[in-house]
């Protein structure tokens, strides 16, 4: 029998104006002063596809009372314990409903949405890529999720030099929050200008998306509760303690360890303003969190447009947006609707009055990004290929032979206990082992000079040396050992088909033996 969760959010929103305290940098910015418009509605509808099969099915009333089904993968005590977990979670997202929907399944909490804020958006953006915010289908299996039971991670990455590319949070509207850093690797999107009054602004796919804490929604949520998630489970809570005290000694990563031991992220007004990296386990694909979902763009990626300023956004009685900016002391409209048909309709007004009509299909567009074209900021294709230095490989596969990913062809030699499985633990000691052993100077990073070093005794020898170049992602002549562990894990979870944090025997069929190895140098 198949089992789904339907979660009815029973209290809807209030239909009111708030005003919040949440002046981002008062001094500097006086005129941030957000507010919470509930008249906002998306221009367009879609219609909600299949949801993901959970393991039970949930009621959600306000009480929490009534369990319908229960699938028996779980005990009863498992399956309190997770609910009682999932519960307190969805609470952050109650305020929000219909139009934010939860459920979750024995692993993961999942958030369905279409991205679309019911506030003003874009207006304050001095820095336009000319995009325009449209309605997402985060539904069904293109719903944002994160583990209900977070990991901590035995290597932590940053946020610093990692996910430039994708969601790292989702706050309680449903709508992504992205590293404040861009895809350069180099631009606080906040101090650049590129970001409205809430801290948001639309995308390469015309996906709306926050890149600081969304500290307007601390109001509505309830004092005390997360204003977000973060994507490897852990709450992001406001300024204040649950209990409304200051905060003290935050990590790196804008986080720090409570009383009962429970972990968990804090918003600050200042760099890295939300979760600076992960605490917990998350994979690393790409430049970004994997899985997550992918935004659908209608149009091609436009271009930034120099000197900006986008001053009004206002959803028209006939259902379209009319977005209002200024730029070489003329004040420019674009104006945006779905059509019956489901074409999308952009009328782009100049300073005279006069338009330009452009019509689009609305057939999708993969997208979410700044810096790219509309893939960008979005879940990849997958693909087996592993990363290529200038030089030729000598695995590359002769005379039509099967090529083998280069982890599964090493996986005997890094396997420590001999069991035929190559595990994530045996794989990280590995890295560890080779990066030690090419950082002889002890500075934390291979240097050029370095990597050119013989006695490394690690089936990862090789494999640094020939691939030096692409593993150095920011191409500084040297390689630190978190750009090994995001290249060699990368390669690790496109090789774990099975999701489990293992390669199988099965996986690894292909390896050579052991009594045969490659040498590394």
């Amino acid at each position: 029998m198949k089992f789904k969760v339907y979660i009815v959010l029973a209290i809807s929103v209030f239909f009111t104006t708030f005003s919040f305290a949440h002046d981002l940098h008062e001094e500097e910015h006086p005129d941030h002063k957000p507010h919470y418009d509930y008249t906002i509605q998306p221009p367009m509808s879609f219609e909600k596809s299949e949801a993901i099969e959970p393991i039970f099915t949930f009621s959600y009333t306000n009480s929490y009372d009534e369990i319908f089904y229960v699938q028996p993968k779980l005990s009863a005590e498992e399956l309190n314990k997770q609910n009682e977990i999932a519960m307190t979670i969805a609470e952050s997202f109650r305020p929000f409903a219909p139009k934010v929907k939860v459920h979750w399944d024995d692993k993961f909490f999942y958030v369905e949405s279409d991205g679309f804020p019911n506030h003003p958006m874009m207006v304050g953006i001095t820095a336009w890529q000319q995009q325009v915010p449209i309605p997402q289908k985060y539904y069904g299996n293109n719903a944002w999720r994160f583990p209900l039971q977070p990991i901590v991670a035995k290597m932590p990455l940053s946020a610093k030099d990692h996910f430039f590319r994708g969601a790292i949070a989702i706050a309680a509207n449903g709508v992504p929050i992205f590293n404040p850093i861009k895809n350069d690797g180099r631009t606080d999107t906040f101090l650049a200008g590129e970001l409205d009054k809430f801290g948001g602004h639309a995308g390469r796919a015309d996906d709306y998306h926050y890149h600081i804490a969304p500290l307007h929604l601390q109001e509505i949520v309830g004092n005390g509760k997360p204003l977000a998630y973060a994507l490897d489970g852990y709450p992001i809570y406001g300024l204040t303690e649950s209990d409304g005290s200051a905060v003290k000694n935050l990590d790196s990563f804008n986080g720090h360890t409570d009383a009962n031991g429970n972990y968990h992220y804090h918003s600050t007004k200042n760099y890295p303003y939300i979760n600076g990296g992960f605490h917990g386990e998350v994979i690393e694909r790409d430049g970004q969190v994997d899985p997550q979902p992918r935004a659908n763009g209608v149009r091609p990626a436009t271009e930034p447009l120099r000197g900006a300023k986008i001053t009004d956004f206002v959803q028209n009685n006939d259902g379209s947006i009319t977005l209002t900016y200024t730029v070489s002391g003329e004040t420019r409209k674009v104006i945006y609707a779905v059509q019956k048909d489901g074409s999308y309709r952009f009328e782009f007004v100049d300073g005279n009055g006069k338009s330009q009509v452009e019509n689009y299909s609305g057939q999708n567009r993969g997208g979410g990004g700044e810096n790219r074209p509309p893939r960008d900021d979005n879940r990849p294709p997958r693909d087996d290929r592993e990363p290529r230095g200038n030089q030729p490989r000598r695995d590359e596969p002769q005379n039509g032979e099967k090529r083998v990913p280069w982890i599964i062809q090493h996986s005997s030699e890094m396997d420590a206990n001999r069991d035929g499985e190559l595990t994530k633990a045996e794989l990280l000691a590995e890295i560890e082992k080779a990066f030690l052993g090419y950082d002889t100077n002890k500075s934390g990073k291979i240097e050029s000079d370095e990597v050119q070093n013989n006695n490394v005794r690690s089936a990862l020898g090789g494999f640094v040396k020939q691939h030096r170049d692409e593993i150095d992602a920011n191409h500084d002549s040297a390689i630190t050992k978190d750009e090994l562990l995001n290249v060699v894990m990368r390669m690790f979870s496109r090789a774990d088909q099975e999701s489990d944090g293992k390669l199988s025997k099965e996986e690894t069929k292909d390896a050579t033996p052991l009594e045969r190895p490659r040498k590394d140098n």
